[in-house]
């Protein structure tokens, strides 16, 4: 890529370039001197070819405003944008870890503990910019980073919107496109979320997934196809074929990639530290230690002094005899009751067959009911079943023989609707096989509150109002209608999904603002385009180009214009921003009169 400053350049009066640190289709990176503050930072310039692209320009102001905002230990800092020469660029933290090119081009792959970890910092970092309304959508290893600690950031947050805006084409590296993406397709937070996916698989395996000779082969090769599976990923597996589902209805997004991730480097660090815990300890060669025998439950084998050690000396039959005659001159035990002489001991050894007998059943009975109650059921651990359907779940679960309960549904900012909210036991505790699972389904984020004060309001107002609530608004002419009580292009009343001015909708759902046509529409003229028609004075053209659909919308209805569209999109209202228009801004023409536009 071709970049319109040099080494030992000073950008701004204020940054000297020092040395290139890595290209891609998003920016030229150089490692720069911060003159003033006496510091290492990086400097992105955008591509040569978006100089003095007014549509770039803009966009980019927009974004770098808002990437600026962003404060993340996974998202590389910006400090400072502009542009000079006709160019712009980001000042960033400097990341003196490298990037993760660099590191595979060096070293070829990476531990599966390490992608772990790396996958759940970025997929942190992509989650908090999503929720702030940023969408990379050019992810690269390129564009992943690394501190001192080790630390990866992701980079350039608001070049590749601003780059997608413009007339250069796609900023994306082809290798890392979504399907999506291959299809020209709107993209959104879970584009990101796939891209990780091919990057951890890439830093595991050394591969891209479907990866072909030629970047069509590539593009055609991403539609429709999972992500690919390889014996080194192990427990990365599943979670790397969620992020990477080819439908994105199906895909993880940035929340629920956390929540897994979480599980599974959680999972890895409990198999090393047990791995450590199960090596065998370092004992002394003494021949105590090589005849130590397992522990035998119910007997305590004898100890080295309750054996008798060398050989036993005869008694001497004097010694016998003279001890009969004491018994018998003792008079305790007479000689004619011998025959029914019963040792005081074996008399009281007579209850410890029925004893020993009892204490087997007990034994056995305790055996046989811990059996039956299953406390005798080997433990796995519990997976985490975020984010997923059902189904999915009721797979995942059966491989530890779990059964799942369903405890019932709420309501969710960060979980789409049908998917799995919460659980218990969490993930990465132990559970016995035949245990349940308990679940929660998502029923999407609480319905919203319709803003009574839009009625009344012009399009663009509403529009605004209704954004303040995440809410989405259009003004189809087609909805116009007739009122006496409502001046023309304010809103008469709101409509969703056949409803007439509903209390709540749901988050982020699309409402319809019918607008008014004031008491009638007039028969134009065209005998003139800056005389009155029929009562009506001329009407100033406003400035549509860079408008989008719904801005385009509010502006003709309030100067009562018509407009009619060229371009990718014109044919069946899918179309985004306007790129030109005629009658230029500003000039007068009549009362709805038309007002030609391209777009794309």
């Amino acid at each position: 890529m071709s970049s319109p400053f040099s080494i030992g350049d000073i950008v701004n009066g204020r940054y000297r370039l020092v040395a290139p640190i890595v290209s891609s289709p998003t920016a030229d990176v150089f490692r720069a001197d911060d003159l003033s503050l006496t510091r290492p930072v990086a400097i992105h310039v955008a591509p040569f070819a978006l100089h003095n692209d007014p549509v770039f320009l803009e966009s980019f102001r927009e974004e770098a405003t808002a990437a600026a905002a962003l404060n993340h230990p996974h998202v590389l800092r910006v400090y400072d944008w502009g542009e000079e020469a006709g160019g712009a660029y980001l000042v960033t933290e400097f990341p003196v870890g490298g990037t993760l090119r660099s590191v595979l081009d060096r070293d070829g792959v990476m531990s599966e503990s390490k992608v772990a970890l790396m996958g759940l910092e970025l997929a942190d970092g992509l989650a908090y910019a999503h929720a702030r309304g940023l969408v990379h959508g050019a992810l690269s290893p390129a564009t992943i980073h690394f501190d001192a600690d080790g630390r990866s950031k992701v980079a350039d947050f608001g070049f590749a919107t601003a780059i997608a805006k413009s007339h250069v084409g796609p900023s994306t590296d082809i290798r890392y496109a979504s399907p999506e993406q291959a299809q020209r397709l709107v993209t959104d937070g879970k584009t990101d979320v796939y891209t990780l996916a091919l990057i951890l698989f890439e830093a595991i395996t050394g591969s891209i997934p479907h990866e072909m000779s030629s970047p069509a082969e590539t593009l055609s090769a991403r539609i429709g196809t999972p992500l690919p599976s390889h014996p080194s990923i192990r427990s990365l597996d599943m979670v790397l074929a969620q992020a990477g589902a080819y439908d994105a209805k199906f895909r993880l997004d940035a929340v629920s990639l956390t929540t897994r991730l979480q599980a599974t480097v959680g999972a890895l660090s409990s198999s090393a530290t047990n791995t450590a815990s199960m090596a065998p300890a370092t004992v002394a060669p003494t021949d105590a230690a090589r005849v130590t025998k397992r522990p035998v439950l119910g007997f305590q084998a004898p100890t080295s002094s309750d054996v008798l050690t060398g050989e036993t000396a005869p008694v001497p039959p004097s010694t016998l005899i003279e001890g009969i005659e004491s018994v018998r001159s003792s008079g305790e035990v007479p000689m004619g009751d011998f025959e029914n002489y019963r040792p005081a001991a074996r008399r009281k050894r007579s209850w410890l067959r029925p004893a020993l007998a009892a204490t087997l059943f007990v034994v056995t009975a305790g055996l046989v009911g811990a059996y039956a109650t299953g406390m005798f059921k080997p433990a796995h651990t519990v997976p985490s079943v975020l984010g997923l359907t059902q189904q999915q779940a009721l797979s995942v679960v059966s491989d530890s023989n779990f059964k799942l309960e369903i405890t019932g549904r709420s309501f969710s900012t960060t979980v789409n609707d049908g998917m799995i909210a919460s659980q218990t036991p969490d993930a990465g505790t132990s559970l016995q096989e035949g245990e349940s699972l308990r679940v929660t389904i998502s029923q999407g984020a609480p319905p919203v509150a319709i803003p009574t004060s839009i009625i009344g309001k012009d399009c663009a107002s509403a529009t605004q109002i209704l954004a303040g609530v995440g809410l989405k608004a259009a003004c189809p002419s087609s909805a116009a209608v007739k009122s006496t009580k409502v001046p023309a292009g304010h809103v008469i009343k709101v409509m969703y999904d056949s409803q007439t001015n509903p209390a709540s909708v749901s988050k982020g759902a699309t409402v319809t603002l019918v607008l008014s046509l004031g008491n009638g529409t007039a028969t134009t003229s065209t005998t003139s385009t800056t005389q009155p028609t029929n009562g009506h004075s001329a009407r100033p053209v406003p400035n549509v180009v860079g408008k989008n659909r719904t801005e385009v919308f509010a502006l003709m209805h309030t100067a009562e214009l018509y407009f009619v569209t060229t371009g990718p999109g014109s044919n069946n209202g899918t179309w985004h921003t306007v790129v030109s228009q005629s009658p230029a801004p500003g000039t007068s023409i009549k009362w709805h009169g038309t007002v030609r536009m391209t777009v794309k």
